[in-house]
């Protein structure tokens, strides 16, 4: 079963998340990447079927996926709505440039954060898959100033040293900045959590 997640979903999901794991005594450092952390700190973007998120540090991954389940059985959403299988994927860069993080939530021993928009622009562009990542990538180009493509290969190359531009990224960036200029998205506004 499919599970359609928009922002104020994704938002009460990540409530009840912290009250679980709260209740539990549980501490958890969530780090979110993917189409919910855009849709948290970034931009308006629609739905988005799941929330990816890394391995939990500090806490435990069964405590924070049990918690999880829960909430999928009470609302009816796919039991992997919080999806670790990014970990697996490895998307996230590990050899360049460090990783930042922007924190929406930090209390009691539970912190939940996502990634800066220059990271999620460098996974956006490894993964480039057309129509489904050409509007993130677009609007994560105009939010990070990417005025050309050599600009875009360089913010890669940051994030993912020795590696280059896929000939499909590079079509998805040149196309993207052949066509009208973008303006930086308004954010989305504060998450409440």
């Amino acid at each position: 079963m499919a599970t359609e997640l928009g922002r104020d979903e994704i938002i009460a999901g990540l409530r009840e998340l912290v009250a679980e794991l709260r209740a539990a005594g549980e501490v958890a450092g969530i780090r979110l990447v993917g189409g919910a952390a855009l849709a948290l700190q970034y931009f308006d973007r629609g739905v988005t079927q799941d929330l990816d998120v890394l391995h939990v540090n500090p806490g435990s991954d069964d405590a924070v996926a049990a918690a999880a389940a829960g909430i999928a059985r009470r609302h009816g959403w796919d039991e992997k709505w919080l999806n670790f299988e990014v970990t697996r994927a490895d998307a996230l860069p590990t050899l360049g440039r460090a990783v930042e993080w922007e924190t929406l939530y930090d209390a009691d021993g539970i912190v939940i954060q996502v990634a800066a928009k220059e990271v999620m622009l460098a996974m956006k562009l490894r993964a480039n898959r057309p129509g489904r990542d050409t509007r993130d990538i677009r609007l994560l180009m105009a939010l990070c100033g990417i005025e050309n493509v050599e600009d875009a290969e360089e913010l890669y190359e940051e994030f993912y040293p020795g590696d280059l531009l896929t000939p499909r990224a590079m079509r998805m960036v040149e196309g993207i900045l052949d066509g009208e200029a973008t303006a930086p998205p308004a954010s989305p506004g504060p998450v409440e959590i």
